[in-house]
């Protein structure tokens, strides 16, 4: 299983974010996630990537379960692709100019 949430809810002081999600991704699967502004969508995929903890529930990723498994490392082998990347590329460049740019950034990371 690539995805697994299961009865995954997170709250923040006294509302409800996320409530009750069950949600599988197999191997192969492509999914788009849409909704409203506001409707939760950033937060669930924070808690498939690790960045906050779902107040209650179960999360697996790549077959990892949460809990059992070290988030900075599997954070590694986690992509994801938000409009918020758009924010930092300029309109001349070609894709492999900001293929090239960003590997060496992750690389120096390292």
């Amino acid at each position: 299983m690539i995805i697994s949430l299961k009865n995954v809810s997170w709250q923040r002081d006294t509302t409800m974010i996320l409530r009750d999600i069950n949600w599988e991704v197999k191997q192969g699967q492509h999914w788009c996630i849409v909704g409203l502004n506001g409707s939760g969508k950033t937060t669930m995929l924070n808690v498939v990537n690790g960045y906050i903890w779902p107040t209650t529930g179960q999360v697996e990723v790549l077959d990892h379960r949460f809990g059992d498994v070290d988030l900075r490392e599997l954070r590694k082998r986690i992509g994801w692709v938000s409009t918020s990347l758009q924010q930092k590329l300029y309109g001349h460049q070609t894709a492999l100019t900001i293929v090239i740019r960003n590997y060496r950034f992750i690389r120096q990371d390292e």
